[in-house]
């Protein structure tokens, strides 16, 4: 006797939740929806702001960028040297 074949049958993810893990944070649901809407209006920036935010990120992270690519570059000068 031949076996049926089964076929396989895969279920969309439409994003929702069976239960609010809303409690791990201390708040109830309403309280939660109520704190991700403050949360969502509160984000917006001026174009001087955000300018300001990327100028600062560039202070930051440019000295390390620099040292990254001075360390890279020196190694393959030793690199051509010891090489030829």
């Amino acid at each position: 006797m031949k076996k049926k074949k089964h076929k396989t049958v895969f279920l969309e993810d439409k994003g929702e939740t069976i239960y609010s893990m809303a409690a791990l944070n201390g708040r109830t649901p309403e309280e939660q929806e109520a704190f991700d809407e403050r949360r969502k209006n509160t984000a917006c920036f001026t174009a001087k702001e955000r300018w300001a935010m990327t100028r600062a990120a560039f202070l930051v992270y440019g000295p390390l960028l620099l040292i990254v690519v001075g360390s890279f570059l020196l190694t393959g000068i030793l690199l051509y040297f010891f090489l030829t």
